[in-house]
């Protein structure tokens, strides 16, 4: 019998149809399960063809933008690239992630300040940088001298770099030594000045020969596991200071170990097909936590980076702490356990910082030149400088600059907002800022109201009405404190007493924190646009939908109005 001949032509002719139209089906249809990339981006809306944004080219330009982030297999095409790069040549198009010896992955900034190559950067000279930590330095000693007034502790936290503690895997660079190391010269002179701060880095140093846990995994540039040691010895540092605020007592037992197929940190960010390395094994912290009558669980208002979140994933919170808050990059405010969201420019800042026993900044060492992210400036207008204050000083200083060149040509509103913007940015320049000397103005009328507004927060049945009073004008909480705070001042009838409940405004009211908590929510987000890219609804009706669910199945468990 003859042996029926292979046609190579036809397979090649189906292979071919194959990588055609399965990219055309997954876009139309969304058949075949992807893995998800990960990393932030911002999608590109599809655009409508109009007779005028094709004759002006912009409609191409969208349209070729749109294609570029929704053809179909696009996830596992951009995998198999980033996957060949990596492998071929040890690179990444992670532009933040560089990648060291033996697997190891590093923060782009932290490898550069390692050399000496980030101060260049953003300094002229070590000169100008050392006279802008001084200035730095002394508005966070004004700071802490303010805050002391009110029972509130300022601290510092220098969290270790991994450059530092595992310089031996890093690439090889060209170093500067020219330059100084930022972290070195605030440790020096805080100590000098007395401002109580903790650095971790030598100590991780000293540690990593010894320690049974890698103090940072190979494959992310973030403090894991190790995290716990560091927030432990920051609680008994600050139980060191003066205050009645006291933490807890952490006994950490030997580390937990499992094995998990789940990637974390930098290495998911690569977006790669395989793993770097094969070994699996995850730590968990085995943690008791001491109370007696001399402890109670202070409140804490973080502000830094993103090495806190391994307090989330490590910690027991909860029984360490009556309250935390944290402000990442002082830009977004996470507020409590369940990380209620709002940009901190939104927020009422001075109630939010008079509600706190203790206030952290902590940043990774090579962060430290912009130390402490615009916080002790803000803060320092917050606590000092009334409105009328700020007011006359930009007014005054509007009148003195009218003469120089390239203020004479600008309106009256112009070189006001230059003014205020030239404040905000060097609060020293106002009367009672200004020198070495310790603030002795205080902006008295909004400390009054923050303080009442902060005394609402405590009481929950006061808080509710206000909560509710707040979703009915369509106010924020922080507008709605304000208000009550001002009707106390002038002797009103207050919210809390004119505020009946209403079901539909109750409804109303959780729907829109469910919704604002998964809004920043990544896994949540993810999850929300897939379901309504396969529902053909868009994102923001799918999301009050599901929280409307949520919801329901509250009513019905007799859940919602406990």
């Amino acid at each position: 019998m003859r042996k029926p001949r292979i046609r190579y032509d036809c397979i090649l002719f189906a292979l071919l149809m194959v990588f055609l139209f399965v990219p055309i089906i997954q876009e139309w249809g969304g058949v075949f399960p992807v893995k998800p990339l990960k990393g932030v981006f911002e999608p590109t809306p599809k655009p409508k063809l109009t007779f005028d944004n094709y004759k002006s080219n912009t409609y191409q330009a969208q349209i070729e933008k749109y294609v570029s982030e929704n053809f179909g297999m696009r996830e596992p095409v951009i995998r198999l690239y980033n996957q060949y790069v990596w492998s071929a040549y040890n690179k990444t198009y992670c532009h933040f992630i560089v990648p060291g010896k033996d697997g190891y992955l590093y923060y782009a900034l932290a490898v550069n300040e390692h050399y000496g190559l980030e101060l260049p950067k953003h300094y002229k000279s070590n000169e100008e940088a050392k006279k802008d930590a001084d200035t730095e330095l002394r508005q966070m000693n004004k700071l802490r001298h303010v805050l002391k007034d009110y029972g509130i502790e300022f601290v510092a936290f220098i969290a270790p770099d991994k450059p530092e503690v595992y310089p031996e895997y890093l690439p090889r660079r060209d170093a500067d030594t020219t330059t100084i190391h930022l972290t070195d010269y605030f440790s020096r002179r805080m100590e000098e000045t007395g401002f109580p701060f903790i650095n971790m880095t030598d100590w991780f140093v000293q540690m990593r020969d010894t320690a049974s846990f890698p103090l940072f995994p190979k494959t992310d540039s973030h403090w894991r596991y190790s995290a716990i040691y560091g927030y432990d010895s920051l609680f008994r540092f600050i139980n060191t200071l003066d205050g009645e605020a006291k933490f807890p007592t952490l006994h950490i037992g030997p580390p937990i170990t499992y094995k998990s197929d789940k990637l974390e940190g930098d290495e998911e960010t690569l977006n790669l097909i395989f793993r770097i390395h094969n070994d699996k094994t995850q730590y968990k912290s085995n943690i008791t936590v001491e109370a007696d009558s001399t402890h109670r669980k202070p409140k804490v208002l973080f502000v830094g980076d993103s090495f806190i979140y391994s307090m989330n994933d490590f910690m027991p919170v909860r029984d360490i702490m009556a309250d935390r808050e944290i402000w990442f990059y002082n830009n977004t405010a996470y507020e409590g356990f369940d990380n209620k969201t709002e940009s901190v420019k939104d927020i009422d800042r001075l109630s939010h910082i008079l509600n706190a026993d203790y206030v952290v900044f902590y940043s990774a060492g090579h962060q430290w030149w912009e130390a402490t992210y615009g916080f002790a400036k803000d803060a320092l207008l917050q606590l000092c400088v009334s409105d009328s204050l700020f007011e006359a000083t930009v007014t005054n200083m509007a009148k003195q600059m009218r003469n120089y060149e390239g203020y004479s040509d600008m309106t009256e509103e112009e070189v006001r907002n230059n003014m205020a913007y030239m404040l905000r940015n060097d609060p020293e320049l106002i009367p009672g800022l200004e020198g070495e000397e310790m603030p002795t103005i205080r902006n008295t009328k909004r400390i009054e109201q923050a303080l009442f507004a902060n005394r609402i927060k405590a009481d929950k049945d006061w808080l509710s009405s206000i909560q509710m009073y707040a979703t009915q004008k369509a106010i924020s909480l922080d507008d709605a404190l304000k208000e009550e705070a001002k009707r106390m001042d002038q002797g009103e009838s207050l919210i809390r007493d004119e505020v009946v409940f209403d079901t539909a405004t109750f409804i109303q009211m959780k729907k829109l924190e469910i919704m604002e908590k998964w809004r920043h929510n990544p896994e949540m987000v993810n999850m929300i646009q897939q379901k309504a890219k396969e529902r053909n609804i868009s994102f923001e009706v799918m999301l009050e939908k599901d929280a409307l669910w949520v919801i329901n199945q509250q009513i019905e468990k007799g859940e919602l109005f406990q």
